[in-house]
């Protein structure tokens, strides 16, 4: 009787490693779901909020993104408390991600957006079809240049102009 327990205490044992020893990356490397390729997936996907519940596309004469449409993911989105804005000196959640749907000729051209990790944003440009104008790693500098303007919002210098 002590075997026939033995050999199915061994089983489970033997089962358990594999399922566990076969789990995703994504528990092990935190680095995986931050990199470039992934937040492209994110920023396509279509259940984020509109910017002040509006699917409207805004002028852009304010940035050098042009006309665009702004969305929240949930994470950002509750903190827009400020009639629609996130109030004066507050920060964003970690995790908030905030996309700029950037259009030209009336089509959908580049995604620029802002992800929230550690404390700082990482920032990122894309065209639909894949092509990085800005990529995560290459630093902040030149999107600085304009979201560190005066009414300082965490960086989304949007809540300036519209």
């Amino acid at each position: 009787m002590n075997q026939l327990i033995f050999k199915k205490l061994t089983l489970v044992a033997v089962f358990s490693l594999l399922l566990f020893s076969c789990a995703k990356d994504v528990g092990r490397n935190p680095e995986l779901p931050y990199d470039d390729l992934s937040l492209l997936d994110s920023a396509k996907k279509t259940n984020y909020y509109y910017y002040k519940g509006k699917d409207t596309i805004y002028s852009g004469q304010h940035g050098p993104h042009g006309k665009f449409k702004l969305r929240f993911n949930s994470t950002a989105f509750v903190a827009l408390t400020d009639s629609g804005r996130l109030p004066k000196n507050k920060k964003f959640a970690e995790g908030s991600f905030i996309v700029k749907d950037v259009y030209r000729d009336g089509n959908l051209f580049l995604y620029a957006y802002m992800y929230k990790r550690n404390g700082k944003w990482l920032w990122g440009e894309v065209e639909t079809n894949g092509n990085f104008h800005f990529k995560i790693n290459d630093g902040a500098t030149v999107c600085l240049g304009c979201h560190s303007q005066g009414g300082n919002r965490d960086n989304a210098v949007v809540f300036n102009f519209y």
